[in-house]
């Protein structure tokens, strides 16, 4: 399994549109090879740098269908569902560390069902109902630094 964004590759700078200060959107999501006993795919975006001492949840999403390609917030699948992130917002929060430069880690998840988890569930809950249905993984870490939405105009 694959997961891309024309947006950005691995290990590159996310766009500054895709920020909390920019059009702060979800950057566009590309999946491949899901293996064929998928039932449904979720999407993890968090930030391991955060000096809360624990991963930020920037977005958190579930029950995509498995035959999914293209993922963007602005029009996500039917039956997809969105939880709540570190900021309690259910929806997307683009990258606006305090300080320095972060990564930002992007985890497709192929599980063997869907998940009975009411929109705006916590990433606890999340947690919880994934431990023993993952099939497969794919990953795909962006980078953003402090003030790179100041330097390209947002």
């Amino acid at each position: 399994m694959r997961l891309t964004s024309p947006a950005f590759g691995s290990g590159d700078p996310i766009p500054a549109r895709y920020s909390e200060k920019g059009l702060n959107v979800l950057p566009p999501l590309a999946i491949e090879g899901v293996p064929a006993g998928a039932a449904s795919l979720a999407v993890v975006i968090e930030d391991p740098d955060s000096p809360l001492g624990r991963g930020v949840t920037h977005w958190l999403a579930w029950n995509i269908p498995p035959g999914t390609r293209h993922l963007d917030a602005a029009a996500p699948p039917e039956g997809t569902l969105v939880g709540t992130d570190t900021f309690g917002k259910v929806g997307y929060t683009g990258p606006n560390p305090p300080e320095g430069r972060h990564h930002y880690h992007f985890r497709l998840l192929a599980l063997d069902e869907e998940l009975a988890l009411p929109s705006g569930a916590t990433r606890a809950a999340f947690d919880r109902a994934i431990r023993g249905h993952v099939l497969a993984e794919a990953g795909l870490t962006g980078i953003f630094e402090r003030y790179m939405d100041e330097e390209d105009g947002g």
